[in-house]
Order: structure tokens, then sequence, then C-alpha cells
């Protein structure tokens, strides 16, 4: 009795197997969205595949500030594998124009890069009153409220620390007079 009753378990478990990947198959496959799949395209280094798919022939719309921000970063990113210094640094450049367009429309996390961008010299001529603007503007970013207290890079916190107050008092002026800029259904910078 007790090896049929064995041999009944091992079949229902059997059944069971067979039951359950029956189901899974006839269960329809997830389909990432045109977003995700521009995500996938961008970790892979292929922004200007990424880029097409989300804004096809350059035009954007209302909730496409954060992938501006994220094209720009690809783009950055996408520079640091190029060998040819001429084609990475096209490619920087490429790229600090989408992370300018969307810190200029108020994306915290490329207000933060735009300090960088300023500070390294490899895009932008260094110009510390420009990355001090940059980072007032990150730092009053009301986002900040609604996505909680982020910490500022602490190595770019110690070159903004070694700023002069003249400095300081150019980068708060140049912050008053920022305003964000609308969203425009125009062509990609």
């Amino acid at each position: 009795m007790r090896l049929s009753l064995s041999r009944f378990a091992a079949g229902l478990a059997v059944f069971a197997l067979a039951g359950a990947a029956s189901a899974q198959s006839s269960q329809p496959k997830i389909q990432l969205g045109k977003y995700e799949s521009a995500l996938k395209l961008m970790d892979q280094g292929q922004c200007d595949k990424a880029r097409e798919m989300l804004f096809p022939n350059g035009k954007m719309a209302q909730g496409d500030e954060v992938a501006i921000s994220d094209i720009g970063d690809c783009y950055l990113g996408a520079a640091k594998k190029i060998q040819d210094p001429a084609e990475a640094q096209k490619t920087r450049e490429t790229g600090a124009g989408w992370i300018l367009r969307a810190a200029d429309i108020g994306i915290r996390e490329a207000q933060a890069t735009a300090v960088k961008l300023y500070l390294d010299d490899k895009i932008f001529v260094a110009d510390p009153y420009e990355a001090g603007k940059w980072y007032l503007i990150w730092q009053n970013n009301r986002s900040q409220m609604q996505l909680g207290q982020v910490e500022f890079d602490p190595n770019l916190s110690k070159q903004l620390n070694a700023f002069g107050n003249d400095v300081w008092a150019e980068a708060k002026a140049r912050a008053a007079a920022w305003r964000p800029t609308a969203l425009k259904s125009d062509s990609a910078p």
C-alpha cells in the first residue's frame, strides 16, 4: 500500500507541475511600455535609439521632463566608453545639452548634474558661478519636499565649499534671476 500511495503522490506532483507550466504558457507576456523600452536601450548605451523612441521627430510633451534628463545621462555615460576623443567630446556635449534642458525645466537630478558639468572642465570651461547657481537651484527645488532630502555629492560639495564670498554672491544673484522654462513640444536639444 505504501508503494502505490507514493506513486500516486508522485503522479499528482507531476500533474500539478504540468498544469502550472500549462497555465504559465497560456498567460499573456507582459510587454514593456515605451519608456521602459527606452530605459532598456539606454542601459545598453543606445542613446540615439532611445531618443527616437521617446521623442519621435524631436517632439516632446508634458510628462517627458525626466526622460530628457535620462537621455542626457545616457549620452554622458556613453561618452565614457568611446575611444575616439573627438567623438567622445561630441557625445558629452550632446548629453550636456539634454541635461541643461532638463535642469532648466526644473528636474532636480539634472540640476545636480549641471553643477558637476560646470565644475569638471570636460564639456564647459569650469565656471564656479554657474556651478554655484545650479547648486542653489538644486538645493531649493521644491521636489525635495516630495522626494525627501537627498545628500549632495560629497566630492562636489568640497569643491563648492572652496568658493569665496564673491563667487557665492554672484551665484545667488544668478539663482535668484533663474526661472524654470516650460516644456514646449518643439525639437529636442
